[in-house]
């Protein structure tokens, strides 16, 4: 049985020859069984994250992480890949072609409601990068010393900046003045919904917007200080984000437009998961992590001379089938997952990277990482398309549902509500729907609720008479108990 909401609403012949059958009185065959997710306000299932495709040793201690942390591995997953992010930025550039390169930018958003283990597991990588900050920190003295010669020869009196790996200040300007002195990026970690919001906002100058996108690409910005100190301008700006927030958080996000903010987000939204006993939790090798975590970091470089993971031949032409199959998939949707599947081309050859990376960081083997070749693109595309697009969708479609969605669901609760046996046309726009919408699409709300066995159309009402009388509908009685 289809479940709502449905991609293109209902199909023109179905609706057609299901209005032909009726009309023509032949007899119904009982009430087809309704589709009742139209009623839940709970998403479909959605694929577990696939393990798997992290190398080992980081596999087991992603598992190990969310058994102690009573946590899904999805974010614990999530946590992983900021960090990563964070730690990498613009100082790690992975190259497709010698004239297309993305940055080891990540956004993410773990999506659940509140008690559903996202602090939790958050927490355990949250203190590694703490410990790697303080680590940094070890050389700040002979950093504020050239930084100060710096600008005793520049006539600055530019402030030193310590090292830094993860802010929480949303405020832009504050962010780029960590960036200033973190040139290689920074990872936005915020674990709570409220702020998202200001991705979204134009700022005092109108700009902020067009700035926070130029953070995904490590583009270059220009800010306006309101303090009154001069302009601050970075030529590259790489900032990831990592948030956490319930699904009517991202709401305003959402509603930015189809090249907005949640375009570029890769979302983790988990189902319920089983309880695990206590006695069965397993304590995750932390000093494991934290040692290839400061691989990572050492390894990293600058925006002017980056590290580059190079795309080898077999590389490239793993990635050539990816784009056409998502060249074909964008033009099959439209609205908000097709702006999120443009994105597609770039994050996959940013997960490329990152898998690349987190495999290095384990060998413990000397040398620099390898090219990505065919299975690392592979890897990366199978966690795009079978997991992190499913997420996707499960997002826009409970957290951004479409108009036309909105209605159809408003209309099957208010029939559930009104408990009528038989409704006409009329009574649905003006009382459902509050003449919100006119009579055409009053029509095909009440055909989609027809192809979900909500309603059919009444066949004593076939009759004709002065004026045109308004259709009418019955509805199934089986609404009354669903």
């Amino acid at each position: 049985m289809s479940r709502f909401p449905l991609d293109t609403g209902v199909p023109v012949e179905i609706a057609r020859t299901q209005h032909l059958v009726f009309a023509a009185g032949q007899p119904g065959a009982g009430w087809p069984e309704m589709d009742v997710s139209i009623l839940e306000e709970e998403r479909g299932a959605v694929p577990p994250f696939p393990l798997d495709l992290l190398a080992q040793p980081w596999r087991d201690w992603v598992s190990d992480t969310a058994s102690s942390a009573g946590a899904p591995t999805d974010y614990v997953v999530q946590a992983l890949l900021a960090a990563l992010a964070g730690l990498c930025g613009a100082g790690v550039a992975v190259r497709i072609t010698p004239v297309w390169s993305e940055p080891l930018v990540l956004w993410q958003a773990m999506v659940g409601e509140p008690s559903s283990g996202k602090s939790s597991a958050l927490a355990s990588m949250r203190r590694l990068l703490g410990t790697l900050e303080v680590e940094r920190r070890v050389h700040d003295d002979v950093r504020q010393q050239a930084h100060a010669g710096r600008a005793k020869e520049a006539g600055s009196c530019d402030a030193f900046v310590r090292s830094q790996v993860v802010v929480a200040d949303t405020d832009l300007e504050a962010i780029a003045d960590v960036v200033s002195g973190n040139p290689r990026g920074v990872i936005l970690w915020r674990d709570e919904p409220a702020w998202l919001a200001q991705l979204g906002e134009a700022g005092n100058d109108g700009g902020d917007r067009a700035r926070w996108l130029e953070a995904w690409n490590a583009g270059s910005v220009t800010l306006k200080c309101r303090t009154g100190k001069s302009s601050l301008h970075l030529e590259r700006f790489p900032v990831s984000i990592l948030a956490t927030t319930p699904s009517a958080g991202l709401k305003v996000v959402l509603e930015e437009g189809d090249d907005g903010p949640a375009a570029r987000f890769l979302y983790a939204w988990p189902g319920p998961q089983p309880y695990c006993p206590l006695a069965h939790g397993r304590i995750a090798p932390d000093d494991d992590a934290l040692r290839m975590l400061r691989r990572i970091s050492r390894l990293a470089r600058t925006p002017d001379d980056p590290l580059v993971l190079s795309f080898d031949r077999r590389g490239v032409e793993a990635f050539d089938g990816f784009l056409a199959g998502l060249h074909a998939d964008r033009r099959r949707t439209e609205g908000l997952e097709a702006a999120w599947l443009g994105k597609g081309r770039s994050t996959v050859a940013r997960l490329a990277g990152a898998l690349e990376l987190l495999a290095w960081s384990g060998r413990d083997a000397p040398g620099l990482p390898g090219d990505i070749g065919c299975e690392q693109v592979a890897a990366a595309a199978a966690l795009w398309t079978g997991y992190l697009r499913p997420h996707a969708r499960a997002v826009f479609d409970r957290a951004a549902p479409s108009v036309f969605d909105h209605q159809v669901r408003r209309v099957a609760r208010w029939l559930k509500e009104a408990g009528a046996t038989v409704v006409s046309r009329e009574d649905i726009r003006r009382r459902a729907l509050g003449q919100t919408v006119n009579a055409s699409d009053t029509n095909h709300v009440l055909q989609c609720l027809h192809f979900l066995g909500f309603v059919r159309p009444d066949r004593c009402d076939d009759r004709e008479g002065p004026g045109r009388p308004a259709k009418r509908w019955q509805v199934n009685p089986a609404l009354e108990e669903a």
